[in-house]
């Protein structure tokens, strides 16, 4: 019910410890699962009762959390008549060489490239200042998408992210749009908050088909190399480890973080209604789909993972293996998801979601 309860409540005005429970949410509904069973089969069987109204009363929490769509087919294939959408945070191409892997960047091209989605959503991606095409704007054109849109969401000097990069060079880093499909009425909404616009436009696949396509990046919690690092120290070695101050410290980050996400989420849920097409928001939200700004910014929307997916959907590979934070998100009056897959890639540190539709007749 705690979790519950994370979910509608507006942390924008109040930021509260209790937003947190949206990321234990797996964690109660196996909990509660569990305890159906144990009471089934005990003296009092009557309290079952207790975990099953639980999980009914929070059953719009338990279906994106788990994919059990183990029949029917899954189409992840491109094919005529339907559009193939990807998101994927690409983490600046690598350009850190976090990965370690002086491949990673062509690998994540050609992965873009076999896949073929018709649009290609990408976050945390980075272009020349002087230059918008270099290094990665052409190279994507040329695979198949000639129709481009670009968001800077911030700047930097490139010799912050590499050693190898000049003292006067610098990068614009944002959201980006790649479409096989005619990209119209381009908007950039603010949000808020200094740093976080949504880019928006309308996919025009045909003239009886055309979408209010939206890309996003909420904001992240902040964990650099070094708290990752305490992270995974504590989940190995347990509490005997575990520094008051950097908890601490770990807990206030997640909480703020949390607060700044809902108001990001509601300014996102007001601006739906201006919106003359079918919608649909894909990106990189930060957030479990336990959480307030999940639930605020889906409202009637569908889940692509919740319609086709199968298991937890990680989408995040640090911390914990329950994180699915990027989402494609749909209006299911106007598309029927027929395929979802996550390619499971170390390229970034996100995996790219990828989703298959076709189109309903109106």
């Amino acid at each position: 019910m705690l979790c519950k309860w994370a979910s509608v409540y507006d942390p924008s005005a109040h930021p509260s410890v209790l937003s947190l429970f949206s990321f234990s949410t797996f964690f109660a509904l196996t909990a509660n699962a569990a305890f159906i069973f144990i009471w089934l089969f005990s003296k009092k069987k009557f309290r079952f009762l207790f975990s099953l109204i639980a999980l009914v009363i929070c059953w719009s929490l338990v279906k994106p959390i788990v994919g059990i769509h183990l029949l029917g087919e899954n189409k992840t294939g491109s094919t005529e008549g339907d559009i193939k959408i990807m998101t994927w945070n690409v983490h600046m191409f690598d350009l850190g060489e976090w990965t370690k892997d002086e491949t990673s960047r062509a690998k994540i091209i050609k992965l873009i490239r076999d896949e073929s989605p018709d649009v290609v959503c990408l976050q945390e991606f980075y272009w020349d200042e002087k230059e918008t095409a270099n290094p990665y704007t052409a190279i994507l054109q040329q695979l198949g998408y000639p129709y481009c849109k670009l968001i800077q969401l911030t700047q930097m000097r490139k010799r912050r992210m590499t050693s190898q990069a000049g003292k006067k060079e610098i990068i614009n880093v944002g959201n980006a749009i790649f479409s096989k499909f005619p990209l119209n009425n381009e908007m950039e909404y603010e949000l808020g908050k200094k740093h976080y616009k949504m880019l928006s436009v309308e996919v025009a696949v045909d003239s009886s088909h055309i979408f209010d396509l939206n890309v996003l990046h909420l904001t992240s919690v902040g964990f650099g190399r070094k708290e990752l690092g305490y992270i995974d120290e504590v989940k190995n070695k347990g509490m005997a480890v575990q520094d008051e101050s950097q908890s601490k410290s770990l807990l206030k980050k997640l909480i703020n973080a949390c607060a700044d996400r809902a108001v990001l989420a509601n300014h996102i849920d007001s601006l739906k209604r201006f919106m003359d097409y079918p919608i649909i928001i894909c990106g990189d939200f930060n957030d479990v789909p336990g959480s307030y700004a999940y639930q605020k910014i889906k409202g009637d929307l569908t889940d692509a993972f919740e319609a086709k997916g199968l298991g937890l959907g990680r989408t995040y590979r640090n911390i914990f293996p329950t994180l699915r934070i990027d989402y494609i998100l749909f209006d299911e009056n106007a598309l029927q998801p027929i395929g979802y897959s996550r390619p499971n890639v170390g390229l970034s540190d996100h995996f790219p979601v990828i989703a298959n539709f076709a189109f309903k007749a109106r």
